[in-house]
């Protein structure tokens, strides 16, 4: 790409959207360190800009929350809600920080296991089979404002 620009003496505007959709279509993959993820986008900003490319800090640093997973939403969250101000170097720090925590949690960060057991669901249908009839009364409003009522009766 160097020499493109060698050549014509300018910045290839191709280049530069290569550049810039690496980033853009770059995300995250599971198992990647957040560090090496971090500095593959770097290296993409760096070669933008190397082909004319301006981006400032701010916008560079929302896109790389945008390429993370979703396991990091609640360090974005925090991020956005603290109305944070990071340069690059300083939010990898925060990230790794971060993404030892998830680990040492054993990455079940803010989620919610839930468990039935079988006695429960046992002790639901015994009360079921209990009802032996149930009387149900539907309520039906008629366009003059008459109101109807109809008992049902359900047999168990």
């Amino acid at each position: 790409m160097a020499s493109v620009q060698a050549m014509f003496g300018e910045t290839s505007t191709r280049a530069r959207f290569e550049a810039v959709k690496a980033i853009m279509n770059s995300r995250m993959k599971l198992g990647t360190p957040v560090r090496d993820h971090l500095l593959r986008i770097m290296a993409h900003f760096n070669e933008a800009k190397i082909h004319g490319s301006s981006i400032d800090q701010q916008t560079q640093v929302g896109m790389i929350l945008e390429t993370l997973l979703d396991s990091f939403i609640p360090f974005k969250t925090n991020y956005v809600l603290n109305k944070m101000d990071l340069n690059l170097t300083a939010l990898m720090t925060e990230l790794q920080t971060f993404e030892s925590m998830i680990k040492s949690k054993g990455g079940e960060a803010n989620m919610v296991v839930a468990s039935s057991s079988s006695s429960k669901k046992k002790k639901k249908r015994r009360k079921l089979q209990r009802v032996e009839s149930v009387s149900i009364v539907v309520k039906k409003v008629t366009g003059r404002g008459t109101v109807i009522l109809t008992k049902l009766g359900l047999k168990g």
